[in-house]
């Protein structure tokens, strides 16, 4: 390969993780003053740029009122150090309850020091009313590190079955 302009190579349409870069290390001038040609693997980019992802589900917790979380399945995304994620999940409220709160956990630990670290969305199909939720606060549980949702709704004893939560959170 010596000698081979990267202009005369072929293209490779699709990369493995396995699959090897070019890559010059500048912090490692052992060849030259301008750095030190090195191979990396694909798989070790993400980390390279503090990339990271993957599925995960969330341990419930903190359950108030009577409110229940029966299923919760997420997916996340970790870019430098603000993690994203998506969270599908089932909400009940108790009977005679309009009102609950719970918690979830996080997918990259965090040490929260402010409610402003973690903010999310709910979006939600009940029956085919969407005026169901009249409160909802969505924020970080500073004492136990966890995405904290509460709400309140227009009819008791509620089961929204398709929740969709998407927050974001600082990792500190």
């Amino acid at each position: 390969m010596a000698g081979v302009k990267i202009t005369d190579l072929t293209s490779l349409g699709e990369a493995t993780s396995d699959d090897l870069l070019y890559i010059v290390d500048v912090n490692d001038n052992t060849e030259s003053p301008q750095g030190t040609s090195k191979k990396i693997q694909v798989q070790n980019i993400a980390s390279a740029f503090g990339l990271e992802s993957g599925t995960y589900s969330p341990t419930i917790s903190g359950e108030a009122n009577g409110i229940s979380v029966p299923s919760a399945d997420g997916t996340y995304m970790k870019i430098g150090n603000i993690v994203y994620c998506s969270v599908l999940l089932e909400i009940q409220l108790a009977p005679l309850q309009d009102t609950g709160s719970f918690e979830l956990s996080l997918p990259v630990a965090s040490d929260l020091t402010s409610q402003k670290q973690c903010i999310g969305v709910l979006q939600f199909s009940y029956n085919g009313f969407y005026d169901q939720i009249q409160g909802l606060t969505i924020g970080a549980n500073l004492g136990n590190n966890t995405c904290e949702v509460a709400l309140l709704t227009k009819d008791q004893e509620v089961n929204l079955q398709y929740c969709v939560l998407q927050f974001q959170y600082q990792v500190v």
